[in-house]
């Protein structure tokens, strides 16, 4: 049985007490009753020459054909069913307490509980009890809040979307993706949006995927977080007072990090602002391989090509080989004592040495002091300076064919030049002299044997005296 409502509808019958009518005439310009249906229900009006009226819900019958009036909604008689008198005019209406009209406001007053309808109207918003969409599938596709206002499902999947690298400025706004993705070959920049334009702790997610570094501002374009390639970070609203915001930043571990219980494997990346508490960091590995030092002011230097020593950087090493510190004007030599500039000679001094003990100051003139040698007997060559300034000990020449004897004070050289014609040999021999077998000498006279001296000369030698 259905509600069935047609437009002008209208007979006349007869009343049967106050349980029904029966319909057999009929008015010019109206259809009859039949249109509504066996077994349906339809609004109706009835009224008779008297006045007598009434308004109600009726249900329809072929046979007879009859009209059964079976709720009255209102009538003359107080809204209880009417008993007509004579002829009765009944006619399908559309009741007011039935009806659904547009206030002065366009607004609808409440229509009360809807049973047994199907919605095919436009979506209904959230707001107002709907859900907001028109389709929707899977099971348990309208998504509700538990009491505590918790939502349980399977998955998550925020938007996402990906912008190539092109060494600009990407702008978000509250209705961009949560995923960010950068792929690309350079630089890029994304911009939050207007913080005070979301709900807090909205976040976001940047994974940078391009071979360029990725740079992360606020809404007033100050640079809060820069994210290398292949890394991510995740950035929550922590504070929506500002345009600018307050954000929490959590970056990720890109994947080729590998992290186990022995190892930790960082790839590329260089460690910055942590303090090592581990074991000893090998030299190989940009570590000492010490884990103490012997004592304060130690040096660190290597003792091979894979090793470390921690202590006085020795002198070959570039150190000076001493933990001492210098007095005031004073210096520190190879050997690790200290010398001030206090313990200098006379003005021009330098410090020599002889390889062996300290160092000591000597003057710094054209010659130098030589020893008085007088045990050598084998042939030194004799060094002659050709300067008039210097020190011997750096100007200096020399030749084979010259050579001096020390013991004896004896020179031998190929010939003897005088170049202003004179040779001169004193008139004594004061010391006693052997002439060299195989040799034979020559004295310009007169010549005397100093007393307790001789002259010795060996067979086959002659010694003469001009």
């Amino acid at each position: 049985m259905a509600l069935a409502l047609n437009d002008r509808v209208q007979q006349t019958g007869t009343a049967n007490t106050t349980v029904s009518f029966t319909l057999t005439g009929s008015v010019t310009g109206f259809q009859s009753f039949a249109v509504v249906g066996n077994g349906n229900t339809t609004y109706y009006s009835a009224f008779d020459a008297t006045g007598n009226w009434e308004v109600g819900v009726g249900t329809y019958s072929t046979t007879g054909p009859t009209l059964t009036r079976t709720t009255i909604l209102s009538s003359s008689n107080s809204g209880s069913a009417v008993t007509f008198t004579g002829t009765v005019n009944v006619f399908v209406t559309y009741p007011s307490s039935k009806s659904v009209n547009l206030d002065g406001s366009n607004n609808v007053s409440a229509l009360g509980t809807v049973s047994s309808g199907t919605w095919q109207g436009s979506t209904v918003a959230v707001a107002y009890g709907g859900t907001g969409v028109t389709a929707s599938s899977g099971a348990n596709s309208v998504v509700l809040r538990d009491a505590s206002a918790n939502v349980t499902f399977n998955n998550f999947i925020p938007g996402t979307t990906a912008t190539t690298a092109s060494g600009g400025t990407t702008v978000l706004t509250v209705a961009s993706s949560r995923t960010q993705i950068l792929v690309g070959s350079t630089t890029h920049t994304f911009q939050l949006p207007d913080a005070t334009t979301l709900q807090l702790g909205h976040s976001f997610i940047f994974v940078n995927s391009s071979s360029g570094t990725l740079t992360i501002t606020n809404n007033g374009s100050a640079t809060i977080e820069t994210i290398p390639s292949g890394g991510a970070s995740q950035l929550g609203a922590t504070s929506i007072a500002t345009a600018s915001g307050t954000w929490g930043i959590y970056s990720f571990l890109p994947g080729t990090y590998n992290f186990n219980t022995a190892t930790a494997d960082f790839g590329t990346a260089t460690i910055t602002n942590a303090t090592w508490n581990g074991g000893t960091i090998a030299s190989g590995y940009g570590g000492t391989g010490l884990t103490t030092f012997t004592g304060a002011n130690n040096a660190l230097y290597s003792t091979s090509a894979s090793a470390l020593a921690a202590g006085t950087l020795p002198v070959a090493a570039g150190g000076t080989g001493s933990t001492s510190t210098p007095t005031a004007g004073g210096a520190v030599y190879g050997n690790g004592t200290t010398y001030a500039i206090t313990a200098a000679g006379t003005s021009g001094q330098v410090l020599t040495s002889n390889g062996s003990s300290a160092p000591t100051w000597q003057n710094n003139a054209d010659g130098v002091a030589l020893s008085n040698d007088t045990s050598t007997a084998s042939n030194l060559f004799p060094i002659f300076a050709n300067a008039t300034s210097g020190s011997a000990s750096t100007v200096y020449t020399s030749n084979a064919k010259l050579l001096y004897k020390p013991s004896n004070g004896e020179f031998q050289a190929s010939e003897l030049n005088a170049s202003n014609g004179i040779e001169v040999n004193s008139q004594t021999v004061s010391a006693s002299y052997s002439i060299p077998s195989g040799s034979n000498a020559m004295s310009v006279g007169p010549i005397s044997v100093a007393t307790g001296q001789t002259v010795t000369v060996p067979s086959g030698s002659r010694w003469l005296v001009l």
